[in-house]
């Protein structure tokens, strides 16, 4: 579905000429010596283009039928029917009730809003009897979110754009949108199936972040998501010994480097650095098991510092099998 046009229009009419401002001090100086003030001293105040205008389609645009306006708090104007918001949200019907009638009909009443044109138009959006879901995202659905008991929206429709954000990232091959915002938005609404297919793209963010933990249990509204992601992430740091067991190292390590404990497990360790970050995809799939820890490529070259002489007389299609069953065990979701 194509999202009603949000659209750049022209900036706003900005001062493109040069002024040069000379301080009082220097104006001070100039008329006490009759010289002038250093050229290197003089303000540029030469105005910067602004961000461009908001364009604002219908029904809210100019042409659209209405009897007020909203006005967000960088200044664009939306203009709507009072009767299409009162009956879904009792803020609405009470900031209409109290406010005064209009006494020009070309001159509507303007409503004040503190959230910008963006988010303010993703309000009139969820409340307003039309069809544009592809005009919101999870970002916009989180704002919403925190202005719900300010601005009284309905329950019922908040579920409801919150399953059209979910639903959208979940039935693509993967989240279109910030992974951590979408699992948040799923874990808030009690989706399980799409949070445990969210958590599989989560591998990669780093939870020590505490920005982006705080984040995740503020948009989420439980510290419980991030517990299942840090329970996932231990999950999988134990079920590393489940991969190093399937290349039995014991029976292919040369003797140089199985004939003491600190050498065979500072290989043990590399095997299980190189299995970790193969295993920070969604979907790790391997056809090779030298290839899929990086221990030897396509071409011969290793991404992964080896022994040639290691694994030398290894049956590599009958440890690959062993690899890829225990990569199809190893854990990939939450177990919300």
């Amino acid at each position: 579905m194509k999202a009603l046009g949000i659209g750049e229009g022209s900036s706003r009419g900005q001062n493109t000429g040069v002024e040069y401002t000379i301080t009082t001090l220097q104006a001070a100086q100039v008329d006490r010596t009759g010289g002038s003030a250093d050229p290197m001293e003089i303000e540029d105040t030469t105005s910067t283009p602004g961000p461009p205008e908001y364009t604002v389609p219908p029904p809210f645009d100019e042409a659209s039928p209405g009897d007020c306006y909203f006005e967000s708090s960088d200044g664009t104007r939306f203009k709507v029917l009072k009767h299409s918001l009162v009956h879904v949200s009792r803020y609405f019907e009470e900031l209409f009730q109290n406010s005064p009638p209009s006494t020009s009909t070309a001159e509507l009443p303007t409503f004040h809003f503190d959230e910008d044109a963006r988010t303010l138009h993703a309000l009139l959006v969820v409340l307003y009897p039309v069809h544009t879901q592809d005009f919101l995202d999870v970002q916009l659905v989180q704002k919403l979110t925190e202005r719900q008991e300010k601005y009284d929206i309905p329950a019922s429709t908040m579920m409801y754009v919150e399953s059209v954000i979910v639903g959208r990232n979940y039935t693509s091959e993967a989240p279109t949108e910030d992974v951590m915002q979408v699992y948040a938005v799923a874990w808030r609404s009690g989706y399980r199936n799409e949070v445990q297919h969210f958590s599989r793209f989560t591998h990669r963010l780093d939870l020590t972040d505490q920005s982006i933990v705080d984040q995740l249990i503020h948009n989420s509204g439980s510290s419980k998501s991030y517990i299942a992601l840090m329970e996932l992430r231990r999950h999988r740091e134990a079920a590393l010994d489940d991969i190093i067991e399937a290349l039995e190292p014991k029976k292919h390590f040369c003797p140089s480097h199985s004939s003491s404990d600190t050498m065979f497990f500072a290989f043990i360790s590399m095997i299980k650095t190189a299995a970790r970050n193969a295993l920070l995809e969604p979907r790790p799939v391997c056809n090779d098991a030298f290839e899929f820890l990086g221990l030897q490529g396509t071409a011969g070259e290793r991404t992964v510092t080896w022994c040639s002489s290691c694994y030398a007389r290894a049956d590599k299609a009958r440890l690959t099998n062993q690899l890829r069953a225990a990569v199809e065990r190893y854990p990939q979701t939450t177990s919300m």
